[in-house]
């Protein structure tokens, strides 16, 4: 029993450690997406940043980045730049790190996900990328191509979401400003059509002569009164005070007949100037909307700014000199330990099966 638990498998896993895994190596880089700075902060190494309130950084764009790094998107860049699947495809020697030059995208996938790694530290907010490869120098240019790839695909993003709400607001703006365009158009041709600059302050300013001829008339019936008291009908004088006062109601009949019943091509002045105050205030909102659209378009270019992100490399990739992969000492160790233990495990249930028979 020991001897297939435990001696044959051991066997296996020399043979294989010792003749045929293949070393790889590996290349490491910690990388994080954060705002972009601000003018008082260029030049500030990207550490220092991190450790600043001013340019937070993004986990929720971090945490996007790690999803693209394993994605079949990077894998396709990485064949198209470096013909990344060639480097492992015909390795047979290794059974396990061995991928069929006619593999399948899901299979090229799956192996390339065993290969390329990105652990995200929710303690510093850090994302740490590994790339293993069969030889130092592919391993360093994978991970160098893998983060010049993120950069443009955190650039890419920033960029779209700032285009995006910048096109919106700038879209409101163009609406506003033909809103505003037609009221004042309308406003320009009624003004053309009623001969007014301005109805209302017309129809205000007869309103104004009105009142002053009302004020005059109390003021003559009053020394037409005083007249009469010691003066007789026939008068010369009270006649010419009469005369007056006969003058000053028919004005004021003529200018309150002006007011609301004159006509501006077909429409009579209070009507007309109703309609102008109408007009008036459809162009007020019309100038108030189109100067709130443009105060968002020019909030949403600042908005924009404070959403561009950039990818800060803290931790620039290595050149392994060593292979740290496969751990052969430690993964043989590890191996036995297992084994051991399924053995006694083994041994234990037989024997309580047997127990159980007596």
């Amino acid at each position: 029993m020991a001897l297939a638990i435990i001696v044959i498998p051991m066997l296996v896993a020399i043979l294989y450690y010792v003749f045929l895994a293949s070393n790889r190596y590996v290349s490491s880089s910690q990388v994080v997406v954060r705002q972009a700075e601000s003018g008082s902060q260029a030049g500030i190494p990207g550490l220092a940043l991190l450790m600043s309130s001013i340019d937070p950084v993004s986990r929720e764009e971090t945490l996007y980045l790690r999803e693209y790094v394993t994605s079949s998107d990077m894998l396709n860049y990485l064949d198209e730049k470096i013909q990344w699947a060639q480097h492992f495809e015909g390795r047979w020697n290794d059974p396990l790190f061995w991928l069929p030059k006619d593999a399948t995208q899901e299979e090229k996938l799956e192996f390339y996900q065993r290969l390329v790694t990105a652990t995200y530290d929710e303690m510093t907010g850090l994302l740490n990328v590994e790339v293993q490869a069969l030889t130092p120098e592919f391993s360093e240019e994978t991970l160098q191509n893998i983060l010049q790839q993120s950069e443009n695909f955190v650039n890419e993003i920033s960029r779209s979401i700032a285009k995006d709400q910048l096109a919106f607001a700038q879209g409101e703006l163009k609406d506003a400003a033909e809103r505003y365009e037609d009221s004042k158009a309308v406003m320009l041709e009624f003004q053309r059509s009623s001969n007014l600059l301005n109805a209302q302050a017309t129809a205000e300013s007869r309103a104004m002569v009105i009142a002053e001829l009302e004020a005059e008339i109390v003021k003559e019936h009053a020394k037409l009164k005083s007249l009469l008291s010691t003066l007789s009908n026939s008068t010369p004088q009270v006649r010419a005070q009469q005369v007056r006062v006969r003058a000053l109601e028919q004005q004021l009949a003529v200018e309150k007949q002006r007011l609301v019943s004159a006509e501006v091509d077909g429409e009579k002045l209070n009507v007309v100037a109703a309609q102008y105050r109408r007009l008036e205030i459809d162009v007020g909102i019309a100038e108030e909307f189109y100067k709130t659209s443009m105060a968002v378009v020019e909030n949403a270019k600042l908005e924009a700014s404070k959403k561009i992100r950039s990818l800060v490399k803290v931790v620039q990739p290595n050149m392994p000199e060593d292979s740290i992969y496969p751990r052969r000492v430690y993964n043989l160790i590890a191996l036995f330990i297992i084994l051991c233990l399924v053995y006694g495990i083994t041994r234990f249930v037989i024997a309580s099966i047997e127990d159980h028979r007596e």
